[in-house]
């Protein structure tokens, strides 16, 4: 009875002490569940999926979780699929990934990214963390690492707190916060590059002309095989493909993917050949990308359109984000201003707007008749062409000003040479607040859990407008037309620009 006793009591400790254990660990890892590289985000929205609701499921480097958007797919074509990815992601990885993926989905196909088919030895630890911890304790993670850590190196993988011990520094609330996240990914694995750049129209001539193989590395090819036969056995197609990165070099390898494929009898999409690139594509090459592998699979696939589907509402609600993140880029990417206010009335974002004028007149002290005859004040009395464009703008973005207070705000700045017209604008264009006035002047709101600040102050000697958010101020300051622009469902700023007039309307972002 005693010796059970201890058994019981030693069973308890060991249980308690387990626990405990398992609670440090997971309380100090790394959690990558913001910006663009969110592998944790990625990985365990994969698993917050309904099973077997994707069509496709997608897997490879962070190359592919940034040029591939699920959110398209479902928009433009009713499909459904997944980004199951993770940085520069080797293949011997991917194949336990695909395994993943097959547990709990049954995909019309696994589409892989071939980026890494250069590996030929072991990743850095680092690389091998990102790509390993956020997988769940099974014979696939067990067996992922034992595949892709070398022998004196495994230890910190089977008992992580080896790695996380010391990070005692870098605890702080967001990351307890996030300790056992599972969450749904609003971009089904995609990361949305919000980011200004220029692609030609098709992929650069260096990489079309390419024509030299270089051989695929024994390593590379060796799990290129086993994914394969993974593949076959578990009845599901298996699509290669490279999305753009306009690298001449790699293309090489490329080549001899294109050889290896036909010898498998396995399809391989090389859009390196067709788009213009980068190692991550913006948002707006990303879509065209996208759009491509789509009708690609669209032609090849009976797919059930599901966006009429309330099974799949959600999708719908998720793929919002994305688009709000698209007009962000075509902002941040546009300086026309014509295009640019038209995007504007387009976005459903909060925006703050400072017209102003503060030239240094001294047509205020003039007699009407000196008025008239000043060459300048004549050609506003006469042309107004400034300030037509500015309403034009502010009418074309939705802004949907009061045209008295503008109207105020001419008159005002016809007569003294300084004035200043502030406004509030809500998601769907309304005027939450607004006002002009040639001398000081300033209002707050609340408003969507933030407080707001408009202000005009001509006399300052700093910045004379203040277009304000919860206590910083994102006015350029210029005369002209001042913007400050934030997403709400984002819950970041979108862009803080100016136009500034002069032959024509300048964007301003500095």
């Amino acid at each position: 009875m005693k010796k059970k006793s201890i058994f019981i009591r030693f069973a308890i400790f060991f249980l308690l002490f387990s626990g405990l254990l398992y609670l440090t660990t997971e309380v100090l890892k790394d959690k990558r569940v913001e910006l663009e590289y969110d592998v944790t985000a990625k990985v365990k929205g994969f698993y917050a999926e309904p099973k077997d609701t994707l069509d496709f499921v997608f897997v490879g480097s962070s190359q592919l979780y940034a040029d591939i958007a699920p959110n398209v797919l479902f928009e433009e074509f009713g499909m459904t699929a997944y980004d199951f990815c993770a940085n520069e992601q080797p293949l011997w990885i991917s194949y336990y990934y695909i395994r993943e993926a097959l547990k709990h989905q049954k995909p019309k196909a696994i589409i892989l990214d071939v980026f890494t088919v250069y590996g030929d030895t072991y990743e850095e630890n680092g690389v091998n963390h990102i790509n390993l911890d956020d997988l769940p304790w099974n014979l696939n993670k067990l067996g992922a690492i034992r595949d892709a850590v070398p022998k004196g190196s495994r230890g910190e993988f089977y008992f992580e707190l080896v790695q996380y011990h010391d990070t005692w520094d870098t605890l702080d609330r967001n990351k307890i916060i996030n300790t056992f996240y599972n969450k749904k990914n609003v971009y089904k694995g995609y990361s949305p590059f919000v980011v200004r750049h220029t692609y030609g129209d098709e992929a650069p001539e260096e990489v079309t002309g390419q024509k030299e193989i270089a051989p695929l590395p024994d390593r590379a090819r060796e799990w290129l095989d086993k994914i394969v036969e993974l593949t076959r056995q578990e009845g599901v197609d298996l699509i290669l493909i490279k999305t753009p990165n306009g690298n001449a070099e790699r293309q090489k390898l490329y080549n001899a993917v294109s050889l290896y494929a036909e010898e498998q009898d396995v399809p391989f999409v090389n859009m390196n050949l067709l788009f213009d690139g980068e190692a991550h594509l913006n948002i707006l090459q990303a879509e065209k990308v996208t759009r491509y592998i789509g009708e690609y699979l669209s032609e090849r696939y009976d797919i059930t359109d599901k966006r009429q589907d309330p099974a799949f509402a959600s999708w719908h609600e998720d793929g919002r984000y994305f688009y709000h993140k698209k007009r962000k880029c075509e902002l941040i990417s546009t300086d026309d201003a014509e295009r640019y206010f038209s995007l504007l009335g387009e976005s459903e974002t909060v925006k703050l707007v400072a017209v102003r004028n503060d030239e240094d007149s001294t047509n205020a002290e003039k007699s009407d008749d000196a008025y008239a005859n000043d060459e300048k004040c004549k050609e506003k009395q006469s042309g107004n062409s400034d300030r037509e464009k500015q309403q034009k703008f502010l009418a074309e973005s939705g802004l949907k000003t009061d045209e008295n207070d503008f109207l105020n705000y001419v008159e005002a700045e016809q007569q003294t040479g300084s004035a200043c017209y502030l406004a509030l604008i809500d998601e769907q264009g309304n005027v939450l607040a607004q006002l002009s006035d040639t001398v000081a002047c300033s209002t707050t709101i609340d408003y969507a859990g933030h407080t707001w600040e408009l202000s005009y102050d001509p006399e300052s000697e700093g910045r004379k407008t203040v277009l304000g958010i919860d206590g910083d101020n994102y006015s350029l300051d210029y005369e002209g037309i001042n913007l400050f622009c934030y997403d709400t469902l984002l819950e970041e700023v979108v862009e803080f620009a100016a136009f500034e007039a002069e032959d024509e309307f300048v964007k301003k972002t500095e």
